[in-house]
Formats: C-alpha cells, sequence, structure tokens
C-alpha cells in the first residue's frame, strides 16, 4: 500500500480553518438554536442571510477550482476545513448545512467546458443542490453488475429507463449526474431535475434530511448531457466516491471532537456525590480513548487526502478512513452522550442528531462491511476472491 506524507496545515490554511470555525460558533450556531426544536434544517431566510455572511469571506464551494467561482482548495485542504465547518447540529447531508454553498459533483470537471458553464458554474453561483445516482433497489454494493438502468441510443438522444434507490436531494436538485448501462458500459449522464419520466418518492429513515427514490420512465437526455465517453462512468464515480468517502471521514473527526468538548465542559461542571464528574476514573478513561481514536482519524484522513492530491490510487486510503472515522465518530458520540445521561437524548444539544447521523453514515457511501472487504481483498490479491 502506497503511503504519503504530505505537509501539514499551512499558516494560511489554519487561518482559513479557524475563520471557518468562528463562523460556525459565532454565526451558525446561534442560527440553528432560534429554530424551533424539532425543525429539520435552517429555513430558507436564515440560509439566505448567512450565506450572504458567508460568501465574501471566501468561505463558498470549498473544492470547486476558484476559476469557476469556488474557493479552490485541494483535497487536503478541503478536508482540514470541513473538519471545522461541521461542528453544528444541522452538518448532514452538507457542511455547514448549505451555508456555504453547495460544490458541483466533482465528475463534471471531468466534462466539457460547455457541460462546465451550463451545469457546474450554475450550482456554484446560484447555491443550487445536485444529487448523485448510483445505487438502485436490490443491488449491492458492486455498480458494475448492480446498475440495470439503461440508456438507449437514440439518434441525437439516449432513453434512460431503471430505478435508483437512497438518492439525497433527488427531489430538491435542479439536476444530477445519473450512472446507466449504455452500449459500451455504465456511462454517466447529466438528468434535469424536471425532465420529463422523472419522478421521486421520499424513503422515511432515521436522519433528518430524507433520501428519495427516482423512477426514470423513458427519460430522453441529448447525447451531450452525457459525461466522458461510454463506458467510462466507473472511473467517474470512483473519483467521486474518494471525495465522498473523504469527507465523511472529515466531518466525522469534526463531530466526534465537537461532542468530546461539550463532554468535557459537563464533566467539569456537573457534580455527583458531592465531587464533578470529571474526578471519575472511568470518563477519564473514556476520555483518553477517545482523543487516540479522533487523532487517529484525522491521520487517516489526511493520508488519504495527500495521496489523491498527489495524483495517486487513494481508493484504499479513503476505504480505511471513512471506515475508521464514521465508526469512530458513532462510538464516541455515544460514550459522551452516556455521560450527559437524559440530557444528551434531549433535542436542547446536537448530541442526538449527530447521533442519528452518524448511524446513517456508516451506511451511506460504502458500509462498514463492504468497506472491510475491499481493504482486506486489497491486501490478499485475485486469492481473496476465489471460489471452489
Amino acid at each position: 500500500m502506497t503511503s504519503v506524507v504530505g505537509q501539514p496545515p499551512s499558516e494560511e490554511l489554519r487561518a482559513m480553518a479557524d475563520l471557518v470555525g468562528r463562523f460556525v460558533r459565532e454565526q451558525l450556531r446561534p442560527a440553528e438554536d432560534a429554530q424551533p426544536p424539532d425543525a429539520r434544517e435552517l429555513s430558507e431566510e436564515t440560509l439566505a442571510g448567512l450565506r450572504a455572511r458567508a460568501r465574501p469571506l471566501g468561505l463558498w464551494c470549498f473544492d470547486t477550482p476558484e476559476r469557476y467561482g469556488g474557493a479552490g482548495l485541494s483535497v487536503f485542504e478541503t478536508v482540514v476545513v470541513l473538519e471545522e465547518a461541521v461542528k453544528h447540529k444541522f452538518c448532514f447531508p452538507h457542511a455547514g448545512g448549505g451555508v456555504f454553498g453547495h460544490p458541483p459533483p466533482v465528475v463534471l470537471f471531468r466534462g466539457t467546458e460547455e457541460q462546465i458553464d451550463r451545469y457546474a458554474r450554475p450550482v456554484v453561483e446560484n447555491g443550487w443542490k445536485t444529487f448523485t445516482a448510483i445505487a438502485e433497489p436490490g443491488g449491492g454494493t458492486d455498480p458494475k453488475r448492480a446498475i440495470r438502468t439503461t440508456a438507449v441510443r437514440k439518434g441525437d438522444s439516449y432513453v434512460l429507463n431503471g430505478r435508483k434507490q437512497w438518492i439525497t436531494n433527488g427531489d430538491r436538485a435542479r439536476f444530477g449526474v445519473v450512472y446507466a448501462r449504455a452500449d459500451a458500459g455504465i456511462t454517466a449522464f447529466v438528468v434535469d431535475g424536471e425532465a420529463a419520466g422523472l419522478s421521486s418518492t421520499p424513503i422515511p429513515v432515521l436522519r433528518n434530511h430524507w433520501p428519495v427514490e427516482l423512477v426514470l420512465d423513458d427519460v430522453e437526455v441529448p447525447v451531450e448531457n452525457r459525461i466522458g465517453e461510454e463506458g467510462q462512468g466507473l472511473s467517474l464515480a470512483a473519483d467521486w466516491l474518494v471525495r465522498q468517502r473523504l469527507s465523511y471521514a472529515a466531518r466525522a473527526v469534526g463531530i466526534a471532537e465537537e461532542a468530546v468538548r461539550l463532554a468535557v465542559e459537563w464533566l467539569h461542571s456537573r457534580e455527583t456525590f458531592g465531587s464533578p464528574l470529571a474526578s471519575r476514573q472511568s470518563a477519564q478513561f473514556d476520555l483518553a480513548q477517545a482523543r487516540v481514536a479522533i487523532n487517529a482519524g484525522r491521520w487517516l484522513t489526511w493520508e488519504a487526502a495527500w495521496i489523491d492530491d498527489a495524483g495517486g490510487d487513494a481508493r484504499t486510503a479513503a476505504a480505511i478512513a471513512k471506515l475508521h472515522c464514521t465508526e469512530m465518530a458513532f462510538s464516541v458520540v455515544d460514550r459522551m452522550m452516556q455521560w450527559f445521561g437524559a440530557l444528551g437524548m434531549a433535542k436542547e444539544l446536537p448530541l442526538e442528531h449527530w447521533f442519528r447521523d452518524l448511524r446513517v453514515a456508516r451506511l451511506v457511501e460504502g458500509s462498514s462491511e463492504i468497506l472491510q472487504v475491499q481493504i482486506a481483498r486489497r491486501m490478499l490479491g485475485p486469492a481473496a476472491s476465489a471460489r471452489p
């Protein structure tokens, strides 16, 4: 396995991360606290006001190239900043709850300049949501075999038919990237959110933001909406998946760090039987174990980001980071909730919200089980897939 040790955060990057953290503490968290207890996200009015303050500071579409209106951060720089951007309640499915914009799908930047101008730039300019549709009902985690949605070429268009499941923002996005099976193999297409024949049904789940099932019924897509050539979809999806897994890893580290900060404050202030909870050895053990696990997760995430920035194959490193960090953060939040007692379950604190989001995070963009399989197969080679 390739190991890359990159440079630690520069003073400039630390300053940007500090700026993001300060914005979250001073602007975003108070806005969340002002929402009703049962709110699932920021109101549109509140979101617009926060965006108007964040954007002039350069806190917008962190990993989108500067020439297209983003902050132009590298993968490593993005994960460092994301760790600070998620230290608030509504941090899933988007860091900052959308306050810092919605970066266009990374695969669009592998498309033509015309596609970038038509789709990526408006996302950055207007703060639009997009979706990525790979998973399908009954399909496993191997897209090469699981994708059954078809794309049939008819003149200057493709006609798409099939179903996509567990799609975030599938009912809210201006457009999305849909992966379908064409003659030459899996291919990526940009599909308009209001295309004729495209419909969605919400899927109620544990977290506040529900994904949807998308149905494509003779959805006509012009050839110019194909990203790359036919059969290149899996390589495009791999680029997207690495970035998504690192995003989840970085967010998990940030949430775990914030959960520990809240718990430390509570352990100092809360007394039982005449002494602060901070004096309990079991609490000290929990904090120490959390610190070790968080630091390990941060370095795993940084290493994977360094590999990707260096042009290496970061798939395994990103899988390791996502596996460790999402499992770690779920465990850390669970333990910190325990020390808060009943208050840890209350919506007054963000802990129960993070707990539900992290439970989902252990499944999406590669479940913990499939990530372990992928890591082991990389270690064992062809013998891991041998069948009698």
